[in-house]
């Protein structure tokens, strides 16, 4: 079974200048024709230039909004009117490093959650709350690669920022239990979805099953929380594929279990942290 990272990579294509002599235009012996012209031709080139901006844009709407994210974004919209979605987007920040960007949550002191594929080989990493508007240059504090996720730190001083608990205890889910995913998919930033727990599958060139998502994640949802009912992130979603669920192939999230990582939980926080 092959999975997919959600590492979202965004390519840059900045318009190419182009350059104008107005003085190399000749001018009329009558100085009001001469500046009625002058007039004419800035005005054409304006028109044409904010055509041409207008066509880009254009070309590109519908990768952003298409009959996919339309209605990720009013889910998101609908469920964020609820206080304890909006408490939970406050923790979820947006990982950016040199290659793109990925999600990321804190759980308490400065401690950043995200997957080891979105930080990997970068030569820097700037986490910000996109709720509080503060970024922070994040390193990297620990990690496992072969289970996908990193601990980064942040220094964030005396503040007493939001952050998400997590659940520590062995399978404190069960197939079919609701659960909300907050990350930064596609272009966007703090989008909430809701689904359920589909339960562990194996995966190739993986030692351990993963939790399988029956949610819509998209490309940028690395390291995003899968918080269960109860408020408590129980897993991380790194990955997509397609598995046979209730008669029929999805396309599923895959998330690494907390469970699976605590080891490197209680190295890394201090005990009163921990």
């Amino acid at each position: 079974m092959e999975n997919h990272p959600n590492h979202n990579k965004e390519d840059h294509n900045p318009y190419e200048d182009e350059e104008w002599d107005f003085e190399s235009e000749e001018e009329e012996d009558d100085g009001g024709s001469s500046a009625t012209r002058r007039k004419w031709i800035r005005n054409t080139i304006i028109f044409l230039l904010v055509a041409a901006l207008v066509g880009n844009i254009l070309a590109f709407w519908p990768q952003i909004y298409n009959m996919k994210t339309l209605p990720l974004l009013f889910k998101s919209k609908e469920l964020s009117s609820q206080t304890e979605i909006q408490s939970y987007k406050e923790a979820v920040v947006l990982v950016s490093t040199d290659n793109g960007k990925g999600t990321g949550f804190h759980i308490n002191g400065g401690y950043i959650v995200t997957n080891y594929h979105v930080i990997e080989d970068n030569g820097y990493i700037i986490v910000k709350f996109p709720e509080h508007s503060q970024s922070y240059k994040a390193e990297l504090s620990g990690s496992d690669p072969d289970l996908d996720i990193a601990i980064l730190k942040v220094d964030i001083g005396n503040q007493q920022l939001p952050f998400i608990e997590m659940e520590r205890n062995q399978k404190q889910w069960e197939p079919g239990d609701p659960i909300n995913v907050i990350g930064n998919p596609l272009f966007f930033t703090q989008i909430a979805i809701e689904g359920a727990v589909i339960g562990l599958v194996p995966i190739q060139g993986r030692h351990q099953p993963v939790l399988a998502l029956d949610a819509p994640i998209y490309g940028g949802n690395s390291g995003s929380p899968v918080i269960n009912e109860h408020g408590k992130a129980i897993a991380v979603v790194y990955a997509t594929t397609d598995i046979p669920h209730q008669d029929q192939m999805i396309r599923a999230g895959l998330a690494v279990p907390v469970a699976d990582f605590e080891s490197l939980l209680r190295e890394l926080l201090p005990p009163e942290e921990d």
